[in-house]
């Protein structure tokens, strides 16, 4: 999918962001750029189309809900160090999300907002962190959150192109427009590489691919059949309807025999190794049943990760056409260049094997 509608979104949400706020700003059909002057404040339109009215200078973020996700934006800003609250027990119970407190040192040590579940914020404790702005991708959370006056902006992650439009609104909030840009050229510029690559791929040559939870029979649909067909695979939940997560039996499953499985971890692969009902599909009669790796967030889930998510399952399904791409390569200079992290080799190689440890 190409983030064809960039120009519409982007300027939408220029249009969005009213720098100055007061009798003299623009109004929403009157684009007013993202500069602001000392101590403007700001109204934003954010994704759930509510008007919020920012303080003149973001010095400390609190995100809620899908915590890695949203620090993964906050990280390809530079804004990483705002963040004013640590990741929900079930992130840092395990070492797979090491690399968020390495992107943004301190973050393990940070005050806890949310319980094991990941929901139901602690209201006292968000309020005694004083948070200039909440981030969430929850809007039911942030009505809630608009009785305690904390600045909350929604943005969404439903379709591949809501990336667009949640960088260039977060880009002109934070005043981080050029570095938003920046990660929306290289985004689109992966993609077409990637596009370019597979340009005459038959049909027939795009393996059918299923990227799921074996334990739960469940696949994130818009997510991963977008970039199961941008890296040149079928995905065999493509069509199936809705925006949340599909839920299939092992029956059907047989029935879409994929050439291809890919799970969220090691642990899960051998998960499936070891299940006699999964013995019979090809991917597993081939040897082809593999993890995604894991830096940031797990790269086939919503990650700012995913031109690189794309770039791998690409390589995975087309080695011979993507035999000169160096994914370790490839992923150090996309994190010194949005991250500001020198990623060792051990590291790339440990995210590529799904561990991040």
């Amino acid at each position: 999918m190409r983030i064809g509608r960039k120009a519409a979104l982007y300027s939408l949400a220029l249009a969005a962001c009213l720098w100055g706020a007061g009798p003299g700003a623009a109004s929403a059909s009157e684009p007013a750029g993202c500069s602001a002057g000392a101590g403007q404040t700001r109204q934003i339109v954010d994704m759930a189309g509510r008007t919020v009215v920012l303080p003149p200078t973001i010095e400390r973020i609190a995100t809620i809900g899908s915590v890695p996700v949203i620090n993964g934006y906050l990280f390809a800003l530079g804004a990483g160090d705002r963040i004013v609250n640590g990741l929900p027990p079930r992130f840092t119970q395990t070492a797979r999300w090491r690399l968020q407190g390495e992107i943004a040192p301190g973050l393990a040590e940070r005050p806890v907002l949310q319980g094991q579940a990941g929901n139901g914020v602690n209201l006292e404790t968000l309020l005694g962190l004083a948070p200039d702005l909440v981030i969430t991708m929850d809007t039911p959370s942030a009505r809630a959150l608009e009785a305690a006056r904390i600045p909350v902006i929604v943005i969404e992650w439903r379709h591949a192109q809501d990336i667009e439009a949640s960088m260039a609104l977060l880009g002109c909030a934070l005043d981080r427009v050029q570095r938003s840009e920046d990660y929306l050229r290289y985004f689109e510029a992966t993609l077409q590489r990637v596009r370019e690559t597979l340009a005459d791929l038959a049909p027939a040559d795009r393996p059918k691919v299923l990227y799921f939870n074996p334990g739960t029979m469940a696949t994130p649909l818009v997510i991963a059949n977008w970039w199961i067909e941008a890296a040149g695979g079928r995905s065999v939940t493509a069509a199936l309807a809705g925006e949340g997560s599909a839920h299939y039996t092992h029956e059907q499953l047989l029935l879409w025999n994929p050439d291809v499985l890919i799970v969220n971890s090691p642990e899960q692969v051998a998960a499936i190794h070891r299940d006699e009902r999964f013995a019979r599909l090809a991917a597993v009669r081939h040897g082809r049943v593999h993890a995604t790796p894991i830096g940031a967030h797990a790269w086939g889930q919503r990650t700012i990760e995913q031109p690189l998510t794309v770039l791998w399952a690409a390589k995975l399904l087309h080695p011979d056409r993507f035999a000169g791409v160096d994914m370790e390569g490839e992923m150090g200079s996309f994190y010194r260049r949005f991250f500001k992290y020198g990623l060792t080799g051990e590291e790339a190689r440990s995210i590529l094997a799904g561990s991040a440890r």
